[in-house]
């Protein structure tokens, strides 16, 4: 017996499997961006949806938060009913030419607290930003309803 023309389809098999060898991970690959694109868009909802609830909680007074500019002024957190707890990743007053921080590091807000503002914080404008991103701004002697 000869062997001839051999070569020809072993040439297919490997062409084969090295199709084969390519197109599958790259299918996978083509097909599951769309999965990570509906993922991302899922966590981004979920975040809108946390800073909405943040919202809608601090504009219904829970917590009520007053702004006390006297001579030693000061921020009263006031919970009216369940604490929502309020993540305060930083609180900043207007000093007459740039916004100065007062918190050294976040706080966790879950039941009535005052927190002391500096005397230079007397009459000026005072910026709360919380841990979903949201930004309450208070006047001297107002409270966010």
């Amino acid at each position: 017996m000869i062997r001839r023309g051999i070569s020809v389809p072993i040439f297919m098999v490997l062409m084969f499997i090295l199709l084969v060898a390519v197109l599958v991970p790259a299918y996978l690959f083509i097909s599951s961006t769309q999965i990570y694109s509906n993922q991302g868009s899922q966590q981004a909802t979920g975040y809108l949806e946390g800073q909405n609830q943040e919202v809608n909680q601090v504009f219904r007074g829970n917590p009520n938060i007053y702004y006390n500019s006297s001579r030693s002024p000061f921020l009263r957190f006031v919970f009216t009913s369940i604490p929502y707890p309020l993540n305060v990743t930083q609180i900043y007053f207007y000093n007459g030419t740039t916004w100065s921080p007062v918190l050294k590091g976040s706080l966790v807000v879950a039941g009535n607290i005052s927190i002391p503002l500096p005397s230079k914080a007397f009459n000026r404008y005072v910026i709360i930003v919380s841990g979903n991103g949201n930004i309450y701004f208070l006047i001297p002697n107002t409270s966010i309803v």
